[in-house]
């Protein structure tokens, strides 16, 4: 009996030696398992860093004096057209690549917020000072392009349909690259682009499936961050721009087109003026815009040859329908119009702008001026108020 604790105790070392040592690959996996769950938590907040997200929205109600029908208006109140609701994602591939999608969904009658996808696009930095772009793009023609839905980007409430309307198409499907030059004081920059774009009959108000084909064209823009100039380009367009502030507060915006488009749609000269004073929060305003189609001859020459045909063939309905379609075509496309707008906007939260306008509608010459014929010769008035947001 002696012996015996001597005998137990290198079983007892033993099975302590091994307790320390399951304890030890205890903690040892414990602390692997930490390391993970770190890298992985690191590697998913790496991906989460990649990408970002902005949106924006407009509540917009407006009321016509009558049923004239600018701007969709009518002789009540109503909140869905020019009403929106934006969401802009980016991703960052790497750091000269991203990806960029932009869905809008509009409150007006034809799409009844259904989404659309407005911009899908690649972008890569080749250089710090040229870029390139491939995928679904905004159509560069316009001062406000590439903020088009982004109300609160805007004074007013609302582009001047007078110039902006006169091209239905606002994004094409192609590539472009813009390269900048800084100069000493300034940057200029160039853009070229290039696609096609097939435009659905629920995207225009003349109710027809449009293909564009070889689309292309470039923008020289100039900017010293007080003074902008900008000159456009395109396949059937012409368009040059000026945007200035002459001091914090003052803030002069023009741009003066002239659109040149074989076949269905109208040849028009237009131009804008609009001058705005920040007042703190509030910022008063005065546009003033014109548009006449250049073509209304060769409409109304067809629509006389094809009453001439109804008087040789007085019992011929292929006849009337054909000088119907013809006057119908001219008096809806034949378009004089001047627009005066007053309004003010209140930026009484961040990133929220309350926008209050008043617009005049004259000096529609022989023809409808884009209202409904029984009111063209009324006073024609809208009123709007806006709730622009971005976030």
């Amino acid at each position: 009996m002696t012996n015996s604790p001597f005998r137990l105790l290198p079983v007892a070392v033993a099975l302590a030696a091994s307790f320390a040592a399951h304890a030890s690959d205890e903690q040892k996996l414990a602390e692997l398992e930490k390391k993970v769950a770190i890298l992985e938590a690191k590697e998913q907040n790496s991906i989460a860093d990649k990408f970002s997200f902005n949106g924006f929205a407009s509540l917009n109600m407006q009321l016509g004096n009558q049923n004239h029908g600018f701007m969709k208006s009518e002789n009540k109140v109503r909140f869905d057209e020019g009403s929106l609701f934006g969401l802009q994602g980016e991703f960052e591939v790497n750091e000269s690549t991203s990806a960029v999608v932009q869905m809008v969904a509009r409150g007006n009658k034809k799409e009844n917020w259904s989404p659309d996808i407005e911009w899908a696009f690649l972008s890569h930095k080749v250089t710090p000072n040229l870029t390139v772009r491939g995928g679904k793009l905004r159509l560069p023609l316009f001062m406000y392009s590439d903020y088009l839905e982004v109300g609160y980007a805007q004074v007013g409430v609302r582009v001047p349909n007078e110039v902006y309307g006169s091209v239905v198409l606002t994004s094409l499907t192609g590539g472009d690259f813009i390269y900048d030059v800084e100069l000493d004081d300034s940057t200029l920059s160039f853009q070229g682009f290039a696609g096609s774009q097939k435009l659905s009959a629920s995207k225009h108000s003349y109710n027809a499936d449009t293909q564009f084909d070889d689309i292309a064209g470039g923008v020289v823009n100039w900017t010293d961050d007080t003074w902008t100039l900008r000159a456009v380009y395109a396949q059937s367009v012409i368009s040059s721009s000026t945007n200035w502030n002459v001091n914090s507060n003052l803030m002069l915006v023009s741009e003066v087109t002239r659109t040149t488009v074989e076949g269905f749609y109208y040849d028009v000269d237009a131009a804008y003026l609009t001058a705005a004073y920040r007042l703190d929060e509030v910022t008063p305003y005065i546009t003033v815009s014109h548009m006449e189609t250049q073509d209304d001859d060769e409409r109304n020459a067809e629509a006389n040859r094809q009453l001439a045909n109804v008087l040789q063939n007085p019992t011929s309905a292929s006849a009337k329908y054909a000088y119907g379609s013809a006057k119908a075509l001219a008096d809806k496309l034949n378009t004089q119009r001047t627009t005066y707008s007053i309004g003010a906007r209140w930026d009484f939260l961040p990133n929220i702008a309350l926008k209050g306008d008043i617009s005049y509608l004259t000096g529609f010459g022989s023809t409808n001026g884009g209202v409904a014929s029984e009111y063209k010769n009324d006073d024609n008035i809208l009123y709007t108020v806006k709730v622009d947001a971005v976030f």
